[in-house]
């Protein structure tokens, strides 16, 4: 049974890239480290509620953040959220400086 941890309200199995890259936690809550390969793309969305996204990778993942970090290539992250498709939509960013959140 994978090791679980809480963050705000909600509780995320501690993963593995490979664990991810099985297929085998497709829509779950996952948290996993690693450090981002390459620059973080942020876009502004100026839609009916400016807001901005987030795009980068971590070990091969596609990480996508509803927000604009203060992260760059080669950080040491962890990053909780919802593994879906291949990609992991993040609530949540934490480097050794601070823990960014999305709002829920």
């Amino acid at each position: 049974m994978p090791q679980e941890v809480k963050l705000g309200h909600h509780v995320y199995h501690v993963v593995t890239v490979e664990d991810l890259k099985s297929g085998k936690m497709r829509g779950k809550n996952v948290v996993f480290e690693g450090i981002i390969e390459d620059k973080p793309v942020v876009e502004f969305l100026p839609m009916e509620l400016p807001s901005y996204r987030t795009t980068f990778s971590v070990d091969g993942i596609r990480v996508e953040f509803s927000g604009s970090p203060c992260i760059k290539r080669g950080d040491r992250v962890r990053v909780y959220g919802r593994f879906l498709a291949g990609d992991l939509i993040a609530t949540a960013i934490e480097t050794d400086g601070a823990i960014y959140m999305a709002e829920e």
